[in-house]
C-alpha cells in the first residue's frame, strides 16, 4: 500500500516519468520545470492562438505545473511561443514592454516575467523570428533565458535555418536598472541632451544596446519620450531584412546609420505625456529625434550626424 501511494505521489506530485520535451519537442521538460519552481506534474496543450500557418517556426504553447492533493498549492504557468515581428520590435512599444526596462543581451531580452531571444537571419521571412516566453513576475531570468535560447536552437534546426553555430546562453544578464532623477543639460548620460521638465530616468546599457526611458514623475503615465540604440548585429540583421526596411530606416523615428563602421539603429517612441505636450511648445518628434541622434553619435562613435528624413 505505501509503495503504490508512493508511486501515486510520484506521478501526481512530480514529473517522474514524463517525457523529456514538451510542446511538440520545442521545449525541453528539465527546463520547464527549472523555470516552474515548485511540486507538481509538468503538462502542455495549445496556446490562445493554437494555430499558425508559420511552418516550423511558429507555435503556441501553455506549460503548467500544477501538484494533485497538496494544500495551498497553485498551478504554474509558462507560455512560449515561436513568432514573427519586425527586426525592431522590441524598441517600438505595443505589447513590448519598455526597453529601458528590459536587460539586453547578444540575440534577446528579459524582463520581470517574460524574454524573448530573436532568430538567425536566415528564419526572417519578411519579419524576423522570435521565441518568447511569458512567466510569473519573480522566475528566474537566466533560467527562463536558457529555455528560450534552446527552445530558439531546436525550432531553427527543424526549419533548417539555424547557425552553424547555436545560439548561446549570454554568461551574464545585468540588473535592470533604477529610475533616477535626471541630470540637467545630459538627460539620459548624453552631453548636451535637454528634454523639457524631464524629471526622472532610466536607462540600460549593455553594450551593444542602449535605451533610456524619461518621464515627469515616477508612474508610467508620465513617460515622456523612450531613446533606444543598437548594434547588436542579431538585431541589425533582423531589422534589414524586415518588410518596409529602406536602407535608412523604417521612418523619420527608427533609423539605421554606420557609426564608426557598425550599422546603428536609433529609435524614439513618444510617450503620453510627450504627445500631450506637442500643441504647447514641444519640439516636432522630427526635432526631438534629431536632437537625441545628435547628442548620441559620440557614444556610438557616428562619424556624421544620422540622416533624418
Amino acid at each position: 500500500m505505501a509503495g503504490t501511494l508512493a508511486g501515486l505521489h510520484l506521478w501526481l506530485n512530480t514529473n517522474a516519468f514524463g517525457d523529456s520535451t514538451l510542446c511538440a519537442g520545442a521545449v525541453a521538460t528539465e527546463e520547464a520545470e527549472a523555470v516552474l519552481t515548485g511540486p507538481g506534474r509538468i503538462s502542455d496543450h495549445p496556446g490562445p492562438r493554437r494555430t499558425t500557418a508559420d511552418g516550423e517556426i511558429g507555435f503556441d504553447c501553455v506549460i503548467e505545473r500544477s501538484a494533485a492533493g497538496l494544500p495551498g498549492s497553485k498551478t504554474g504557468r509558462l507560455h512560449v511561443q515561436g513568432t514573427r515581428e519586425r527586426g525592431d520590435f522590441a524598441f517600438t512599444g505595443g505589447r513590448w514592454p519598455d526597453p529601458a526596462t528590459v536587460s539586453f543581451f547578444p540575440g534577446g531580452g528579459v524582463a520581470p516575467g517574460r524574454a524573448w531571444v530573436q532568430l538567425p537571419a536566415a528564419c526572417t521571412d519578411r519579419q524576423a523570428g522570435v521565441a518568447e516566453a511569458y512567466a510569473e513576475v519573480g522566475a528566474d531570468r537566466a533560467k527562463l533565458v536558457r529555455l528560450l535560447t534552446n527552445t530558439a536552437n531546436r525550432i531553427t534546426g527543424r526549419a533548417g535555418c539555424g547557425q552553424s553555430e547555436p545560439l548561446r546562453t549570454p554568461d551574464r544578464i545585468a540588473p535592470a536598472a533604477p529610475q533616477r532623477p535626471a541630470a540637467t543639460g545630459s538627460v539620459c548620460g548624453l552631453s548636451g541632451f535637454t528634454l523639457p521638465a524631464v524629471l526622472r530616468e532610466r536607462f540600460q546599457d549593455s553594450g551593444s544596446t542602449w535605451s533610456c526611458g524619461t518621464a515627469l514623475g515616477e508612474s508610467a503615465e508620465q513617460a515622456y519620450a523612450t531613446f533606444s540604440a543598437t548594434q547588436d548585429p542579431a538585431v541589425i540583421a533582423g531589422i534589414r531584412k524586415s518588410e518596409g526596411f529602406t536602407g535608412q530606416g523604417f521612418d523619420a523615428t527608427h533609423t539605421v546609420t554606420e557609426c564608426s563602421g557598425k550599422p546603428t539603429y536609433f529609435a524614439m517612441e513618444p510617450g503620453p505625456r510627450y504627445t500631450e505636450s506637442l500643441g504647447a511648445g514641444a519640439p516636432t518628434p522630427q526635432d526631438l529625434f534629431a536632437a537625441f541622434t545628435k547628442a548620441a553619435e559620440p557614444r556610438f562613435g557616428c562619424a556624421k550626424p544620422v540622416e533624418v528624413h
